[in-house]
């Protein structure tokens, strides 16, 4: 890379070109007006401007943004990026959850509440958003709702990127669209990586084509398609404070052992039909996908050797399917303007999970003998209805409610001696009202506040094994359900926009582990948890060419009731969680800030700065993995169109003070091993094409 970055220095000292555009400030897409109303604050990201800026090859990048939002890139692509959101997500061992996700209208969160991020390819351009707080709750469980659109409108001009960096990173992209009344837009990328860590290399293709057909001037037709493939994935997985200490850039010995890996392919295809009504619009959306996965685990031998443990490599066939309906209609009454909108939704299921000793006689790493066999559905269906009226063009006022209905089923086809049938089947239902109201205070100011139910729901996984070690679901665990409410304000000037917002969350149930033995993990509800804090985003151009943007979350999380972390009467004191205690995963303090100038019309430059406090790590234990803070410096040049396009370059220098830290952590992992080392200084080049 040093010959790479001569060459883009060389570039970016270019003398502009007259003909050349102003480049656009960088800032988070402002919001129409009807959004500002919104008590719910949707808040969305343009990610066609984020690749111009950031190497676009994990969702964190964008995600980090957001006000609300701690995403943390894992730099290990056999583990999906961790994602929390108010303190939703924070314990999630693998995948997503308490985060409701869309991509291209069509779920990335399955029938059970679990959410897998990997094939949504952020570099493709699109818009991103966000809703949190109360009003997520009428789109799904947990404390937040995220949308990935990748493009409604026509694209200007196809692009072709190709970009590099240190560790052998290595990523082409290609984006194009062509037509007038029927469109075809299409958008992949190849990604190879040598890994920040030793056993961390990876290899990923992403690909999404979108057909848009107007087929008059009320109805549209669009047809979606996505497909991911990870033929490799190597698994470093957590290191102990001593070993990263020690050497930060190793894989764990049983890393090492076990050769541990995971592979993965999926391929979705969704379908929508949008009318357009007097003053409203009608919508109906159909999906269905696949999904495979095969994960090398570093489980011992030994541990193997119960009769109830299921294996060290996890084989998953999973298939899944849905639609919707979707109504929205304005209406003018005598006392206020109103609109009503309301959707039904039902998503399915079905996987098959094998489980296999990763043994074979003395050879490790390898398929071995079957340990696990079972079929899982998972049926959800939701009712949604919301009201929104406009009493004066200064305030708005909103209600909606949600019903929510789960069925979950486990058919178990692996029963022997010592290992109880663990079929069953779970049943749960909730209403989950919500209201709130927007108030025009000035020209300039706004104010909102929204209060309602929340809740999160169990996986299939959480609910596989009871606590007592017999056999069937753990048809005793609840949801972890509870109130939320925050307070808002927003100030809209020349120069200055932000938003600062209160919040509050109160939760009965949280969902713990409660034992790991013989190779299962049970959970149970314990005590009531809190969350409170605040969040606030700002974009203030400073002078002419400088402006200054950042966002910032500050949250107080903790179990407002001691609870035991055994099935026995009396616990042990390092098995028993007291009250006051942090939650596990959710620090105190994030935010990033960045500087940019931009002084040419072809020419933007910025200093980043990221940063994260101390992190709690375990709910048993009084540990917590240190804070960091992070400087990134990037460069941007563009230059006069040519004969073959318009080229751009990007060169970002990320860590610039080479600082050692973990960047991610494993919440609640047995053997202490949390952390997740980031990689030291490193560079990024990037070129575009476009024509």
């Amino acid at each position: 890379m040093p010959l790479a970055a001569a060459l883009a220095l060389t570039l970016l000292a270019t003398p502009p070109d007259a003909a050349t555009t102003r480049l656009s400030p960088v800032t988070v897409e402002e919001r129409p007006d009807e959004d500002a109303r919104d008590p719910q604050r949707p808040r969305r990201l343009d990610l066609d401007e984020l690749t111009r800026r950031r190497a676009a090859t994990d969702i964190a990048e964008a995600l980090a943004e957001l006000p609300g939002v701690i995403a943390r890139q894992r730099y290990n692509e056999a583990q999906d990026t961790q994602v929390q959101v108010r303190g939703f997500g924070a314990r999630a061992a693998f995948g997503v959850r308490g985060l409701r996700v869309e991509y291209d209208g069509i779920p990335a969160t399955a029938a059970d509440g679990q959410s897998q991020l990997g094939h949504i390819d952020i570099a493709g351009g699109g818009r991103m958003t966000l809703v949190r707080g109360p009003f997520a709750a009428l789109h799904g469980n947990g404390g937040a709702y995220l949308r990935v659109d990748r493009r409604g409108d026509r694209r200007d001009l196809d692009q072709l990127s190709l970009a590099g960096g240190s560790r052998g990173q290595w990523r082409s992209a290609v984006a194009m669209d062509a037509g007038e009344a029927l469109r075809l837009a299409f958008s992949g990328n190849h990604s190879r990586n040598e890994g920040v860590r030793a056993h961390s290399s990876s290899e990923r293709s992403l690909a999404s084509a979108r057909l848009d057909w107007e087929l008059d001037g009320d109805d549209q037709f669009a047809l979606t398609l996505h497909h991911q493939d990870q033929p490799l994935a190597q698994d470093p997985q957590g290191l102990t404070r001593a070993e990263f200490i020690a050497d930060p850039l190793a894989a764990s010995p049983q890393a090492t052992l076990f050769g541990t890996r995971k592979r993965s392919r999926q391929t979705q295809f969704g379908a929508r039909w949008q009318h357009a009504l007097a003053d409203g619009e009608l919508s109906i959306a159909a999906y269905a996908g696949v999904r495979e996965i095969e994960q090398l685990l570093s489980v011992g031998v030994q541990a193997q050797a119960s009769p109830t443990n299921g294996g060290g490599l996890v084989d998953l066939a999973r298939e899944y399917h849905g639609a919707s309906l979707r109504w929205r209609q304005r209406a003018s009454f005598d006392f206020a303007d109103a609109e009503f909108s309301a959707e039904l939704r039902t998503e399915r299921l079905a996987e098959d999970r094998l489980g296999y000793e990763n043994f074979s006689g003395d050879t490790l790493g390898v398929r071995g003998a079957l340990r696990r066999d079972e079929s899982n559905r998972a049926r959800s269906q939701d009712a949604m209805l919301r009201i929104d009226l406009d009493p004066s063009e200064r305030w708005r006022l909103s209600a909606g409610v949600r019903r929510g209905l789960a069925r979950y089923a486990s058919e178990d086809r692996y029963i022997r001696t010592g290992n109880p049938d663990d079929s069953g089947d779970y049943a749960h239902a909730a209403w989950l009202p919500v209201a709130g109201f927007d108030w025009r205070l000035s020209t300039r100011w706004r104010t909102h506040a929204a209060f309602g139910r929340t809740q999160e729901l169990p996986t299939l996984a959480e609910l596989a094994y009871r606590e007592d070690g017999d056999g069937g679901f753990n048809a005793a665990l609840e949801p972890a359900r509870g109130h939320q409410g925050e307070l808002g304000f927003g100030y809209a000037g020349e120069r200055l926009r932000g938003e600062l917002t209160l919040f509050r969350v109160d939760l009965d149930d949280e969902i713990v582990v409660d034992r790991t033995a013989g190779g299962r993990s049970s959970f149970r509800n314990a005590g009531a948890t809190r969350r409170e804090g605040l969040e606030f985003a700002f974009d203030w151009r400073v002078v002419r060419d400088w402006s200054l943007r950042g966002v910032g979350n500050w949250i107080d999380a903790r179990h407002i009731r001691g609870f035991g972390l055994c099935p026995q009467p009396q616990c042990p004191p390092t098995q028993t969680v007291p009250a006051g205690r942090a939650l596990a995963g959710v620090p105190r303090h994030s935010g990033r800030v960045e500087l940019v100038w931009n002084p040419r019309s072809d020419w933007s430059t910025a200093l980043e700065l990221q940063a994260l406090a101390a992190t709690p790590a375990s709910d048993r234990y009084a540990d917590a993995v240190p804070g960091y803070a992070v400087w990134n410096l990037r460069l941007r040049r563009s230059f006069a169109p040519q004969p073959w396009g318009r080229t751009s370059v990007l060169l970002r220098v990320d860590n610039l003070f080479d600082r050692r830290y973990s960047g991610s952590l494993i919440v609640n992992e047995g053997a202490r091993r949390y952390y997740e080392p980031a990689p030291g200084r490193g560079l990024w080049l990037g070129v575009d094409i476009a024509r």
